[in-house]
């Protein structure tokens, strides 16, 4: 039977920072077992030692016991982290000299940084331990205060616990879609221990104790020679029907302007050719052997910014997303993830660099973008701009036409939309019927009044009209509310990504008039 220490927050937020001081968004295994070793030394449970308290035998078996046992499965509500830009300051109760006298240092502090959790954090072992240790841990849950920092408040109860969203994955690659939780290893008990013996266990001098005249927090680091990490991955679930399912997204280390996009996704289009090496794999560079029926997407590459409603991995200001492909065949994608995690920067327009700073995420392609706010309305825009994907069919055809064809394309083969058969003009027409169908309409479309077209493709076919423009969308049955997209010409490196705009509900949507760029 399954044995789970399930911890809730109150106030709906958790605070706590990593080893980097940076925002911690999962509260990992060691900062579980440090917050049970606590309570086990300072609270009820807690016996007399020599000269001060300290765990039970009971206690302290449960505690070595969570060293060799990593748990096997873990629940991870949605949450959202909030990187706050406010500081507030507070006494560190040492003291600053100053020219006239001595004060109280303030140390800033980030009060409004913090992650939003729905729901609870479940840490599961799919074997029941011993009777003793599920007794001790049972026992000490309550007595825990907090997780984090004294600002976030927890509960901590045992039990069977949620249903896990990931389990513990030993052969997970770089790419593997998960989480990198932190463990404690063997030893970790015994180092905490002796570091607050270290720090507690000997009375100062009066001569020691005294104050100086510009003093340090003598707080020591908590030692991290016995912690580890291990990959937890999502629990496996139907791939959805959606264009893209899975979106690798790596942080850069810089953005990257709305015009330059398309360039800077070519730039890593060819990093990423590069990589792979000889036989690169059509998926990724769109030349198919002729005769050989073409899918409706390939591996596309999009550049994010910080300003869109998604999160980037580690707070970074800009992102390079690889968007891969409904029903890809996994030995092309093996190619791909192996080279993805050999490219640690790519050359871009006017000699400019990226670097990939940090880990790589997985996103599910269908859950990408942030959620709707209640009492919107989700529409889309195109950003940066599309270019049509064909000459169009006949002299009344538009803009919106070419878009919901576009977006027709991009679902083709997919159960939301029905097969369309025919050629030329009439199938082009019947795509946009069978688009309109689906509930998807065009809001406003508008040319983009520009001489440099290059700015938003990089090649095109014979047929196709290399005319940018903007659209504003609205998606119907194609797509849930948080599903990435792009649609056009350019869709695989950098163009028509559909970035979701809400509105209020009832409001008039104004729709823009043609905008002009130049050099």
């Amino acid at each position: 039977m399954a044995f789970s220490i399930t911890a809730e927050w109150p106030l709906g937020t958790y605070r706590g920072h990593g080893p980097d001081g940076g925002v911690e968004r999962i509260p990992s295994v060691v900062r579980l077992q440090s917050a049970l070793l606590c309570a086990a030394g300072f609270g009820p449970r807690a016996q007399q030692r020599e000269f001060n308290l300290g765990p039970g035998e009971a206690d302290d078996a449960a505690m070595r016991w969570l060293e060799q046992h990593p748990p096997d499965a873990v629940s991870i509500p949605a949450m959202r982290v909030n990187r706050g830009s406010a500081l507030a300051y507070r006494d560190d109760g040492t003291v600053k000299k100053a020219k006239t006298a001595l004060s109280i240092k303030k140390l800033p502090k980030s009060a409004d940084t913090s992650v939003a959790v729905d729901g609870c954090f479940t840490w599961t072992w799919t074997e029941t331990p011993p009777g003793e240790v599920v007794a001790a841990l049972a026992a000490l849950c309550p007595d825990v205060p907090y997780l984090g920092t004294s600002e976030s408040p927890v509960r901590l109860t045992t039990g069977t616990g949620e249903v896990p969203t990931h389990t513990l994955d030993l052969d997970a690659g770089l790419f593997s879609g998960g989480e990198d939780i932190e463990l404690p290893r063997s030893g970790r008990v015994d180092q905490l221990t002796a570091a607050h013996r270290a720090a507690t266990g000997r009375t100062p001098t009066l001569r020691q104790d005294r104050f100086g005249s510009d003093e340090r927090s003598a707080a020591p680091a908590p030692p991290r020679d016995s912690v580890g990490s291990a990959r937890y991955t999502h629990v496996a679930a139907p791939s959805a029907d959606v264009p893209w399912p899975e979106v690798l997204v790596l942080p850069l280390n810089e953005s990257v302007p709305e015009r330059d996009r398309v360039r800077w996704a070519v730039a890593a289009h060819r990093a990423l050719i590069a990589a792979i090496g000889d036989g690169a794999p059509p998926l990724v560079t769109g030349s198919y052997p002729a005769g050989v029926s073409r899918p409706a997407n390939r591996v596309a590459l999009q550049i994010l910014d910080s300003d869109q409603p998604v999160d980037l991995p580690g707070g970074a200001p800009a992102a390079l997303a690889v968007l891969l492909p409904q029903h890809a065949d996994q030995g092309d994608l093996a190619a791909v993830l192996g080279a993805l995690g050999n490219l640690p920067s790519f050359r871009g327009p006017r000699g400019g660099v990226r670097r990939v700073v940090g880990r790589a995420q997985s996103l599910a392609g269908e859950r990408f973008w942030h959620e709707r706010p209640p009492g919107t309305v989700r529409l889309w825009r195109t950003s940066p701009p599309a270019v049509p994907d064909t000459r169009g069919a006949g002299r009344d055809w538009t803009f919106a036409h070419a878009a919901l064809l576009s977006l027709g394309f991009v679902w083709k083969g997919s159960a939301h939309l029905p097969v369309v058969h025919g050629r030329g003009d009439a199938r082009q027409r019947a795509v946009v019927g069978a688009v309109n169908e689906a509930g998807a309409a065009a809001v406003s479309v508008e040319p983009l009044r520009t001489s440099a077209v290059h700015d938003y493709v990089h090649r095109v076919n014979e047929h196709a009209v290399v005319r940018p423009y903007r659209a504003c969308l609205s998606l119907g049955a194609l797509g849930g509310e948080r599903t990435i997209q792009a649609i056009g010409q350019s869709r695989h490196l950098g163009g028509g990504l559909l970035v979701p705009v809400d509105v209020a509900a009832g409001s008039p949507i104004a729709v823009d008039a043609p905008t002009q760029e130049r050099r």
